[in-house]
């Protein structure tokens, strides 16, 4: 006699969940046998208490002369005419 259908089944989910275990244990591996990123210098790590989410570099001059221009544009809309 052949197999039934449900057993074909219970065998392919098997398969399925093997090669899923076997991916998931291959992403974990992958990750702990990467190399550790060195630490960064004092210089540019950020203050204490602040998160990475602060700008460096240009992003600090782009924000700058964004904000700059802003500003000038709020002082000229709000100078007292006579």
């Amino acid at each position: 006699m052949g197999a039934t259908t449900s057993e074909i089944d219970v065998v392919l989910m098997l398969v399925v969940l093997g090669l899923a275990a076997l991916l998931a244990l291959a992403l974990q591996l992958g990750r702990a046998l990467q190399p550790v990123r060195p630490a960064l210098p004092e210089e540019d790590c950020p203050p204490p208490g602040l998160g990475r989410l602060v700008p460096v570099g240009r992003q600090v001059d782009h924000e700058c002369r964004k904000g700059l221009a802003a500003l000038e544009m709020w002082l000229r809309a709000s100078q007292v005419r006579p």
